[in-house]
Formats: C-alpha cells, sequence, structure tokens
C-alpha cells in the first residue's frame, strides 16, 4: 500500500458566503473558548490519552454544550481538544525544565540596561540536561521547545520578580482570538450536517495547442446562524474555481479530507474567511539511506545564512568528500530591512510606553485627587492605539519576510540537490549554533537574534515539507557538515 501523506490548500469563500462563514465562526469560537475553560483545570488529562479523535475525549469531561447540534458539537469539541493535547504536550516539557528555573538564567540590570534574559546559559543548561536524559542530540524541535518554555519563564521573572511554579501560573487559558474551527467531528463532505461540498473535476483538450487541461471547481454550503441566531442551512456558494495544483492532485487520485474554515483578520480590521481544502495525496518514496552516494549538506552561517557543498561517498579516512565549491547564501540586504524594521518596533514601542504612561498618570490623578483631564488626553488615547496598530503591522511586515526568506534557502537547496543529483540533504542542527556574543552594536545583537530563531526554525521546517514533497530525505546533523 502507498505511503499517503495530506496537503491544505487556502480557499477564499466567495463574498456571498463570508457574513454567514463569520458568524459561524464566531458562535464556534464562543463555545470552543467555553470548552478550554471549563477543562483547563483537568489538562493532564490530555496527556497521556492520545487514542482516536479529539472530540472523544472531550466529550467524556464536558458536563456543559453549547446547543447548536451534535455535529457542530463534535467539530467544537474537536478543535477545543487539539489546543488541549497541545498544551497537555508543552506542559510536560514544562515539568522537564521546571529544575532549571533560577536566577542564574537572568542577567541583572546594568546602569541604564534592565535585567534581561541569558541566552547563553539558557542554552548550555539546555543541553546539559538533554544529555543527562540521554536524549537523542539530533533532534532540534525537542531542543526549541524546551528554549521556548524556559525563555517564557524567564519572561514571567522579569515581569513579576517570581519563577511560575506550574504550568498554569505560566500560561494562561489559550482561548482564540479568532476563529476556528475543524469540520473532522462531521459525517463527511455528501452527508455532513455542519457543511456540504461536492468537487467536480473536468478534463478537456484545447485544439490549437493540443494540450490537455483539467479544471476543478468547489460547490460549498454551510449550516450556520442567522442574523437573528436561528441556525440553518444557507445556500450553495456556486462555482469556486480551484487552482490548478489541486485540479493536479484531484486528476491523479487525490482524496478530499475534514476541511477547516479560519478567520483572517486584516490590518484595516476587516476580517476574511478562508477554507483550508485538505487532500491526501500519495507519497513519493525515496530510495534506501545506505544506497545514497551523494549528500548535499549545508551549514549555518554567521555572516552568510547558510554555506552549500556536494558531498560524495569515498574509499579513504573520510566518509564523505567534498566534490563541489561551497555556495553562500548572502542575506545581507533582506538582514539590513529586517534590522531596520526592528529599530522601527522598539521607537514605536518607546513612544507607545511614553503616552502610556501620560494617560495612567493623568487617569490616578483624575480619580484620587479629581483633577479635570486635560483637553488633549483624547488624542493621547489614540496615539496609543495607533502605536498599537502599527507596531502589528511592522510584526505582520517582518513574519512575512521571515517566510520569504526561509523558503527562499529552502528552494535553493531542493534546487542544487536535483541539479546534482543528490537524494539526501543533511543540515547543522539548530542546537549546534553558538553565535551570541559575535558581533557589537546593533548589527550584532540582530545577527545573533536572526542566527538563534525564527528564520533557522522556519526555514528548517519549510525544507522538510518541501523534501517530503520532492522524495529528498531531509536529515539534521549534531555538527558542521564538513568534506575531506
Amino acid at each position: 500500500m502507498a505511503k499517503m501523506q495530506t496537503l491544505a490548500f487556502p480557499i477564499r469563500l466567495p463574498d456571498a458566503m463570508q457574513a454567514e462563514a463569520l458568524r459561524l465562526l464566531d458562535a464556534s469560537r464562543e463555545a470552543i473558548n467555553q470548552i478550554l475553560v471549563a477543562l483547563w483545570p483537568s489538562l493532564d488529562r490530555f496527556a497521556s490519552e492520545r487514542t482516536g479523535p479529539a472530540w472523544k475525549q472531550v466529550e467524556k469531561h464536558l458536563l456543559r454544550r453549547s446547543g447548536h447540534g451534535n455535529r457542530q458539537e463534535r467539530c467544537e469539541m474537536e478543535q477545543a481538544g487539539r489546543i488541549l493535547r497541545a498544551q497537555a504536550s508543552r506542559k510536560q516539557v514544562f515539568q522537564t525544565i521546571l529544575p532549571l528555573l533560577s536566577e542564574g538564567l537572568i542577567k541583572p540590570a546594568e546602569e541604564k540596561r534592565p535585567a534581561r534574559k541569558d541566552h547563553r546559559q539558557i542554552a548550555e543548561q539546555i543541553r546539559a540536561l538533554r544529555a543527562q536524559l540521554q536524549d537523542a542530540g539530533e533532534d532540534a524541535d525537542t531542543f526549541m521547545a524546551m528554549t521556548n518554555v524556559i525563555e517564557q519563564a524567564c519572561n514571567v521573572y522579569l515581569e513579576t520578580g517570581v519563577f511560575p511554579a506550574t504550568y498554569e501560573e505560566l500560561q494562561p487559558v489559550p482561548v482564540l482570538s479568532v476563529g476556528q474551527l475543524t469540520f473532522a467531528g462531521d459525517d463527511g463532505m455528501q452527508a455532513g450536517q455542519t457543511y456540504r461540498a461536492h468537487i467536480e473535476v473536468a478534463s478537456f483538450c484545447d485544439l490549437h495547442s493540443r494540450l490537455e487541461y483539467t479544471r476543478a471547481s468547489l460547490w460549498f454550503k454551510l449550516r450556520a446562524p442567522d442574523e437573528q441566531g436561528k441556525w440553518a442551512w444557507g445556500m450553495w456558494s456556486g462555482v469556486i474555481p480551484l487552482p490548478e495544483i489541486v485540479c493536479a492532485h484531484l486528476w491523479r487520485g487525490g482524496k478530499p479530507q475534514a476541511s477547516t474554515m479560519r478567520e483572517i483578520a486584516g490590518d484595516d480590521g476587516r476580517r476574511v474567511v478562508v477554507l483550508d481544502l485538505i487532500l491526501e495525496v500519495p507519497a513519493k518514496s525515496v530510495t534506501d539511506l545506505s544506497q545514497e552516494t551523494r549528500v548535499l549538506g549545508w551549514d549555518w552561517g554567521v555572516r552568510s545564512l547558510i554555506t552549500v557543498s556536494v558531498l560524495e561517498k569515498s574509499e579513504g579516512e573520510e566518509p564523505f568528500r567534498q566534490v563541489s565549491r561551497p555556495v553562500f547564501l548572502d542575506t545581507g540586504g533582506i538582514d539590513g530591512r529586517q534590522a531596520r524594521l526592528r529599530r522601527e518596533i522598539d521607537r514605536l514601542k518607546a513612544c507607545r510606553e511614553h503616552y502610556s504612561t501620560l494617560v495612567t498618570e493623568v487617569l490616578t490623578a483624575h480619580r484620587e485627587q479629581g483633577i479635570s483631564l486635560p483637553s488633549h488626553f483624547d488624542r493621547w488615547q489614540e496615539r496609543v492605539r495607533a502605536y498599537d496598530t502599527h507596531i502589528l503591522q511592522c510584526w505582520k511586515k517582518y513574519e512575512r519576510r521571515t517566510r520569504e526568506l526561509a523558503h527562499l534557502a529552502s528552494n535553493l537547496l531542493i534546487l542544487f540537490a536535483l541539479l546534482h543529483d543528490c537524494h539526501l540533504i543533511c543540515g547543522e542542527n539548530l542546537t549546534t549554533l553558538k553565535t551570541i556574543g559575535r558581533g557589537r552594536g546593533v548589527r550584532g545583537r540582530f545577527r545573533n537574534w536572526r542566527n538563534s530563531t525564527t528564520v533557522r526554525g522556519e526555514l528548517w521546517r519549510v525544507l522538510k515539507y518541501k523534501c517530503h514533497l520532492t522524495g529528498i530525505r531531509a536529515r539534521q546533523s549534531a555538527g558542521e557538515i564538513r568534506g575531506g
């Protein structure tokens, strides 16, 4: 039996369906949040039981339901159960790093510099802990999860002066701020009681070019509350054209799975609903690892993002020898823009803090001493809100550039692998990064931050996903990749 994999394709719902889809997501978000609040004290129950759908596990412990209908409630419980299972895994990580929490992870305040996290000490403590646990040195995901949780605990200490003793003190209830609902608890596209969907696939031949084309369209129908709150079936959406890549997968036998509907909030406050169409398609097979003779190896750089070389199996002392010149991916231009954007975010935060302090002081004086509010008080409040909006826009822009850079680097690695007939890509493990302290000033601080966090993790995530699609192995090495 061929190995299968699932792929998700976001499809924007038509404008005629946006209003009812938003009403459905709003009602579902409220119900999901109520489930999360009710079961948050029982989080440990979701740490061990992982078999079967999440909604069945939630149903056993839930005392109150939303009243939205049986299948709709199942979908809401499935969404909440997935969140609770993820948080239970994170709580297990917190229990592991709890003995490490001490003031030694915090650098004390120095003159104008406030107290801050000691990233070097955090990394060393996590490496020592993993060595004690005899964990595999090639698992970067566990290292990053521990790092993320311990840094969150340090943030709590910097705000309150005390490290959290329990996970509940560290993590508030993870309620949804935007709507998201999976239809995995329903009975399928044809007999669903929360949604109905129908996909049409047609193939035709262009007589002029003599090329065969495939088209696919989606018909979609929702059961959602109306403006008065009464649940009812809406109208069919009409024809929603599907992208060419979806048509190709459907034509080759891809099987639709339970979709997910979610809300995307724009910077201007507009809300748009998209449907993540999920297909199960055959995964490409890969050759046996022992038969690989060529490897595309790459290291993390400090001045350049990655360094790429082709290695070939040899008969000498070294297991592999380098057969190509190294290629450096220099991202200096993007790094400069990202550094300037981070400085802009710091400036906006300082301005927001200034006006927030003014607003707080004036309100305190108004309550305690009866001093009237100044005429320009409303403008101060408007500036605080404007700074919040601008900071959010800057962070979204920063994240978009990070994703684009990860896709660029992963595409480059896969291109080199295909050109040099390499079916194995081996890269340096994230846990070996030791760039803290290299460089001074703004450039050094930004380089240390970039090398140690988001870009690296995003690149690995995108690379593993794309290698899985193209039938190439992706492996991590605990040390640098070097040839003879």
